[in-house]
């Protein structure tokens, strides 16, 4: 059996054993890739952001997307302070899937801690130190396979999206990812990029990506925002 009719036929399985029912920007494998473009666009935020609005962040961290993906929403409580929101896509690489691993395929990890208004004052100050509020660098292309970060928010009313590309200057000068990897209760260990595994990514969607079956996708960063967005094959 081929690796796509593996997985086509183990998708099918995903879907019966989590079901169709919509949980966030991911309910199961399916729903997940379906509505990932939407979630790194900050779509959501950008609808609910005005005059008045609370502030509120989306941190996404992509690391080769068919292996991890994690997101972090800020999300601000009445009282002060703010819930840490984290979902993981461990990703669906079948010649690594174990017999006893098959009921956790797909299915996102989500977790969630809450956050001080010292920490998340401390968070701010960690994205203005890396140049999130500042013009975003319009024009920087990030493909699945690569490792990137893409944030987004609301902040003082005004919508924002800005992204970084390893390896960059840019890249190297985030602070916020300690900040959040510490604060991560899902147990899921971190991929992190090196030279190595830039050389073999980035390539991007090339034939041999394709013809594994491998997610490829690109997106820009525009000036308001994720331009230029492709479908995912």
């Amino acid at each position: 059996m081929t690796r796509l009719r593996c997985l086509a036929l183990l998708l099918a399985c995903v879907v019966l054993l989590t079901g169709c029912e919509y949980e966030g920007p991911a309910g199961n494998f399916l729903s997940q890739r379906l509505t990932w473009l939407s979630y790194l666009d900050g779509e959501d935020i950008r609808e609910a952001c005005g005059p008045g609005a609370p502030d509120r962040y989306r941190l996404v961290y992509n690391a080769d997307y068919d292996d991890q993906a994690r997101g972090y929403d800020v999300i601000p409580l009445p009282g002060g302070g703010a819930v840490l929101r984290v979902q993981v896509d461990r990703g669906l690489v079948i010649d690594r899937v174990q017999l006893d691993e098959v009921l956790q395929l797909g299915v996102p990890d989500r977790s969630a801690v809450r956050l001080s208004p010292e920490e998340v004052a401390a968070l701010e100050e960690r994205l203005s130190e890396s140049g999130a509020f500042a013009p975003p660098p319009v024009g920087l292309r990030l493909n699945a396979r690569q490792f990137y970060w893409i944030v987004s928010g609301c902040r003082d009313g005004d919508f924002f999206l800005t992204g970084y590309r390893f390896p960059s200057d840019r890249f190297q000068q985030i602070t916020f990812d300690d900040f959040l990897f510490r604060r991560d209760p899902s147990g899921v260990p971190i991929r992190r990029p090196t030279r190595s595994t830039y050389e073999r990514e980035a390539f991007g969607c090339d034939s041999r990506a394709r013809q594994e079956g491998r997610a490829c996708f690109n997106v820009e960063i525009g000036e308001n925002g994720l331009v230029g967005i492709a479908t995912i094959d």
